[in-house]
C-alpha cells in the first residue's frame, strides 16, 4: 500500500504485498448501482490518485452495487457495508447498496500504488488484499456556514474531505449570502451568491453520495450575522420589515403571521435549490430575545414556543422533510449530576417548559462544546423523552472523539460536526474527524494535517493556485 494507511480504518484489513494487480495508463471496470453523477466522481477519483496518469473507463454490467476489473470476486459479509478484494487476476467492490459501493470504492482508490510516472512509461499495481467495513453510525453530517467573506472553493474544499471521509449529509447554512427570490431585503446585495453559483456544491455532494441539508435559523439568529459584528441583513437594508422580528432584531417574532409566511418562502426556496432530502434544519438556538415584542409578551412563553415549533414540524413533514433543532432553547442544568458544564438555555422565559409539548417527529441536535471523557447527561436525556437524538462536536478534538464514541455508547441517531467560523481550523483535521465519524469507538492518534494536506490535493484540483490550496491564505502571521 502507498499510503501508511487507509482512512477511515476499516475494521478489518489484510493485505499481501507479494503479489500484486498490475495495470497501465489505462483501465477498465465493469460497474453496477451508480448514476451518472456518481460514475464521474469514482472517474475523478481514480484519475486523482493515480497522479493523473490513469484513466478509468466504466461499462455498464455485473452484479448489482459491484465495480470489477478484471477477474476480480469478492463477498460480502452480512455485517459489511461494502467488502473489497484485490489479487493478480483482479479488484473487485462489492456495496451493501449504492453508498456502500462508493464507500468501498473510496477505500480502493487509496491502495493505488506508482511505481511509474513518465509519459508513456505508466505503471501502478495495487496489492493482494482483502476488506470488510461498515461505519458504526449511520448519519455523519458536516455542517457548513456560508459567511459573506466564505469563499466557494473553501466550501469546495470541505465537501471534498466529507466525502471522501464517508460522510452522509452537508448542511449548508447561510449567513445573509443566499440570494432568495422571495425577499431581497434577505442578503446583502453585493456580498452574497446566486442559487446558480451555489449549484455545483450541491452538485459536488451529491456525487460523493451525500444528501444537502438546508439550513435556516427560525428563531435566534434571525440576524443572519454574528452578533459580534453589529449588523442584520434584513433591517440593515430595510427597516420596515422590523415588525417581522423582536425589538432587537435578534430573534423573529412568532406571533406575527408575516414572519412566518416569510419563513414558509424561505424554506420552500432553500429545499428546492438543496433537492431531495429528508430534513430540514430549522437552527433555534440562544433565543436571548424571545418573546419581548409587544404582542408576544402577552402570551404564555413556553406554550407560544411550543405552537410554533409544532406548526413548523407539519409543514416540514409534510414536504416530506423531517426537522432539525438545535437542543438548548429546551433544557435547563438543574438535575444534571456535576462533572462537566451542560450548554442550556432553557431557561430563558422558562422555554424549558415546552420540550414535552413537542412532536416527536423533532430530531433533537444536541450541540456541546465542552464534553470530553464520557461525560454526556444531555443525550440520554432527551432519547428517553422520545426524540431522535444526533450529537454535535465542534473543533476540540477530544470533544469530537468523546462524542462520536457516545453516539454509538447511548444508541443515538448520529453526529452533526459543526464548523461555524472556524472551518480553516476543521479543514487541518479532516482525517481524524473523518475517522471519528466513522468508526465510533476508535481512538485516531497521529492523524492530523499532513493526512489531510495530501487527501486535499488529491481531492481538490486547486490547478496551481496559491489562493485555492491548501486551507489559510496567508503563510506569514501578522
Amino acid at each position: 500500500m502507498y499510503l501508511s494507511k487507509l482512512y477511515p480504518t476499516p475494521k478489518s484489513f489484510t493485505e499481501n504485498e507479494a503479489e500484486r494487480f498490475t495495470f497501465g495508463s489505462s483501465v477498465t471496470a465493469a460497474v453496477s448501482g451508480l448514476d451518472v453523477l456518481t460514475s464521474q466522481r469514482v472517474k475523478y477519483l481514480w484519475h486523482r490518485f493515480s497522479c493523473d496518469a490513469c484513466e478509468l473507463t466504466l461499462t455498464e454490467g455485473g452484479e448489482d452495487f459491484r465495480f470489477t476489473i478484471g477477474r476480480g470476486g469478492c463477498t460480502l459479509n452480512p455485517e459489511d457495508n461494502y467488502a473489497v478484494r484485490a489479487d493478480e487476476a483482479g479488484i473487485c467492490v462489492a456495496g451493501r447498496d449504492k453508498a456502500g459501493l462508493l464507500d468501498g470504492i473510496k477505500t480502493l482508490v487509496q491502495m493505488i500504488c506508482p511505481v511509474e510516472l513518465a509519459e508513456g512509461r505508466e505503471s501502478f499495481y495495487i496489492s493482494a488484499a482483502e476488506v470488510h467495513d461498515a461505519p458504526e453510525m449511520g448519519f455523519r453530517a458536516i455542517h457548513l456556514c456560508v459567511f459573506p467573506g466564505t469563499t466557494l472553493y473553501r466550501l469546495e474544499q470541505a465537501i471534498h474531505l466529507a466525502g471522501f471521509f464517508k460522510m452522509t449529509h452537508v448542511i449548508l447554512e447561510f449567513w445573509g449570502t443566499f440570494r432568495y427570490e422571495c425577499q431581497p431585503a434577505l442578503y446583502w446585495e453585493k456580498n452574497s451568491y446566486t442559487k446558480e453559483e451555489l449549484a455545483p456544491l450541491v452538485m459536488l455532494a451529491n456525487s460523493y453520495g451525500m444528501e444537502v441539508i438546508p439550513m435556516l435559523n427560525h428563531f435566534g439568529h434571525a440576524t443572519q450575522s454574528r452578533s459580534c459584528n453589529g449588523r442584520h441583513v434584513t433591517l440593515n437594508r430595510n427597516p420596515r420589515l422590523s415588525r417581522l422580528f423582536e425589538p432587537d432584531g435578534w430573534t423573529w417574532c412568532l406571533s406575527n403571521p408575516d414572519t412566518y409566511k416569510l419563513l414558509s418562502e424561505m424554506r420552500a426556496e432553500l429545499a428546492d435549490f438543496a433537492g431531495a432530502g429528508g430534513y430540514f434544519h430549522l437552527g433555534f438556538d440562544e433565543a436571548d430575545s424571545f418573546a419581548t415584542c409587544d404582542v408576544c409578551r402577552k402570551r404564555v412563553p413556553h406554550e407560544l414556543l411550543a405552537e410554533y415549533v409544532n406548526r413548523l414540524t407539519e409543514d416540514v413533514c409534510g414536504m416530506g422533510r423531517r426537522p432539525i433543532l438545535w437542543h438548548d432553547m429546551f433544557l435547563v442544568r438543574d438535575g444534571f449530576p456535576e462533572g462537566g458544564w451542560v450548554m442550556a438555555n432553557g431557561y430563558i422565559k422558562e422555554c424549558y417548559k415546552a420540550l414535552e409539548l413537542l412532536d416527536r417527529r423533532i430530531v433533537m441536535a444536541d450541540w456541546q462544546y465542552e464534553y470530553r471523557g464520557g461525560y454526556n447527561p444531555s443525550t440520554p436525556y432527551f432519547i428517553e423523552r422520545g426524540f431522535d437524538t444526533v450529537i454535535c462536536p465542534w473543533d476540540n478534538l477530544e470533544n469530537i472523539r468523546t462524542l462520536a464514541a457516545d453516539v454509538k455508547k447511548y444508541g443515538a441517531m448520529g453526529l452533526i460536526l459543526t464548523t461555524w467560523h472556524h472551518l480553516e481550523n476543521l479543514l487541518p483535521e479532516a482525517a481524524y474527524w473523518g475517522s471519528c465519524a466513522w468508526s465510533a469507538s476508535e481512538r485516531p492518534d497521529g492523524v492530523g494535517w499532513a493526512e489531510s494536506a495530501c487527501f486535499l490535493r488529491r481531492l481538490h484540483d486547486a490547478e496551481g493556485s496559491f489562493e485555492a490550496s491548501g486551507w489559510n491564505f496567508c503563510e506569514v502571521e501578522k
